[in-house]
């Protein structure tokens, strides 16, 4: 599909990122990992990738990474909440995304796709779509407001010139997310006994290899200048948990926690500089997050196919796995 096409990706050792690896792999692309630790990418990959040591916030790693690469898919980002990480998402998200692509645009790219996020677009209606990208985001959404900066800097870019397609997904689950991702927590903290409470929360699940698949469906069949939404199911929060109640046979929390709750303690976490409960994460519990992704499916030919109890099984698996290797390491 890609022939012998050189990629570059950032964030290429992340959850989402690890599986495009892979696929670019077996569709015998070439591929050169940015990140800031080789170690993992070695470890993930072994010999079959190129590996540049850099950061986001650093331009110099970013140029010098970019020579001999056709096609970058900028995945790289900080994920992180709260007033304490204001200053780290805009230097990681926002200037590394400008670093990447003026270097881009030096070496001529042959396409760069801009992975973003559904996260940041709203609107009123019941299912958002890709023109519902918002005029303004508050800024004690740092993260939020990172990501919409981002992606106004790569429509600009494409404004230029720069074939830059932006790929908007929304929450992963399946195998490798050892971070984790908000989204991993969430099965995390299920397992662990730590989840007292549901929320009337609207949210999208999508199988991380589905996702993978539509990112590739993005680098090669995306128009320039055009953003495509990449999801699966659109469920409420409390029913995901009656999905882990199945799938794990542990019973699910039967209170729900109302919004004026939600909104206090986020209040209190801003004051008290918690990253998971925070401003930010309270403005997104009190949204219905859900979307509408025709477009990907008319224009690129990609759905989402696996059904969310077989990828939460897989999370749960996985995650299980995971922490009975971390109790035997220690």
């Amino acid at each position: 599909m890609f022939g012998s096409t050189q990629f570059l990706i950032t964030g290429g050792t992340g959850f989402i990122g690890r599986h495009v690896v892979r696929r670019l792999l077996a569709q015998g692309a070439g591929v050169r990992v940015f990140c800031r630790t080789p170690e993992k990418a070695q470890r993930l990959f072994g010999d079959r990738v190129g590996i540049v040591r850099g950061d986001l916030r650093d331009r110099a790693s970013v140029v010098a990474a970019m020579p001999g690469c056709g096609a970058v898919i900028h995945l790289g980002a900080a994920f992180q909440f709260g007033r304490k990480a204001r200053r780290i998402n805009e230097e990681t998200n926002v200037s590394g995304t400008r670093y990447l692509l003026e270097a881009g645009e030096r070496v001529g790219l042959q396409r760069f796709v801009h992975v973003g996020s559904c996260g940041v677009l709203e609107g009123r209606h019941d299912l958002l779509t890709e023109r519902d990208f918002p005029r303004d985001v508050d800024v004690r959404e740092s993260y939020r407001r990172s990501k919409w900066l981002s992606e106004i800097a790569a429509l600009e870019a494409a404004g230029r010139g720069l074939p830059v397609t932006i790929a908007s997904p929304t929450s992963p689950l399946g195998t490798g997310d050892e971070k984790p991702t908000p989204t991993g927590r969430i099965v995390q903290d299920y397992l662990r006994g730590q989840f007292p409470f549901g929320a009337h929360v609207g949210l999208n699940f999508v199988h991380v290899e589905d996702l993978a698949e539509g990112i590739l469906a993005v680098a090669e069949r995306g128009r320039i200048g055009e953003r495509y939404l990449l999801g699966h199911h659109n469920v409420w929060l409390d029913e995901f948990l009656r999905v882990l109640e199945r799938v794990t046979d542990r019973p699910a929390p039967r209170f729900t926690l109302p919004k004026a709750a939600i909104t206090l303690a986020g209040a209190i976490g801003e004051a008290t500089g918690s990253e998971r409960v925070c401003w930010e994460t309270a403005a997104h519990a009190r949204r219905r997050q859900w979307f509408d992704f025709s477009k990907a499916a008319a224009e690129l030919g990609w759905s989402a196919r696996a059904p969310l109890d077989a990828i939460a099984r897989e999370a749960v698996q996985w995650f299980q796995a995971w922490q009975d290797q971390a109790r035997i390491s220690r």
